[in-house]
């Protein structure tokens, strides 16, 4: 028995620990709009425009992005577009716009780059009822060493010409997408 435990002891001893999972976003990101806290996925920038208790969901599957925002002021135009990094206290913090091919000079304005066939743009103007939706459909697939982890309302429209392309004024309010690890995205298969 001793000499079958110093066997296994001795092809165990040089096999690392499995790496830590790996975390992505996941398919499907809920939140109500509050101030800010590290407890909440959904935070408000501007109340007037996206008021707390606002909501926001949104779906990624594939190459389809489907954005629903509920409580917002009837009739308002409001842009939206999926952005590198997570939500902050600070609204910059949410980073650039994803981009499938990344324009050298940031801030994008570059209609090259800065347009809706290499980014994700969600425009919508909220219903009668304060409900926005938007559909984004890509012919590209997110990568997965640098996701979209945001996803930020803005107070106007998205511009396109160039030398302001991309852009649609301040960051009204921004949805941090939902973190699950490879092994959850996989249904527990790796």
């Amino acid at each position: 028995m001793n000499s079958l435990l110093l066997l296994l002891a001795a092809l165990t001893a040089g096999t690392p620990a499995p790496p830590p999972p790996v975390y992505q976003p996941g398919p499907v990101t809920v939140g109500t709009f509050r101030a800010w806290s590290e407890a909440t996925p959904a935070v408000t920038y501007d109340t007037a425009a996206v008021p707390e208790g606002a909501t926001g969901k949104l779906t990624v599957k594939g190459t389809t992005v489907r954005l629903k925002v509920t409580g917002l002021v009837p009739g308002r135009a409001y842009g939206a577009h999926l952005h590198v990094n997570p939500c902050t206290d600070k609204p910059a913090e949410a980073g650039p716009h994803y981009q499938h091919k990344i324009d050298p000079v940031q801030p994008s304005v570059d209609p090259r780059y800065a347009n809706p066939r290499n980014e994700v743009w969600l425009d919508f103007t909220a219903g009668a009822d304060g409900t926005g939706r938007a559909t984004s459909v890509q012919r590209w697939h997110f990568n997965n060493s640098r996701p979209p982890w945001s996803m930020v309302l803005h107070a106007e429209r998205t511009h396109t010409k160039p030398g302001e392309a991309g852009t649609a004024g301040a960051r009204l309010a921004c949805l941090t997408r939902t973190a699950v690890s490879a092994y959850e995205k996989t249904g527990g298969r790796l």
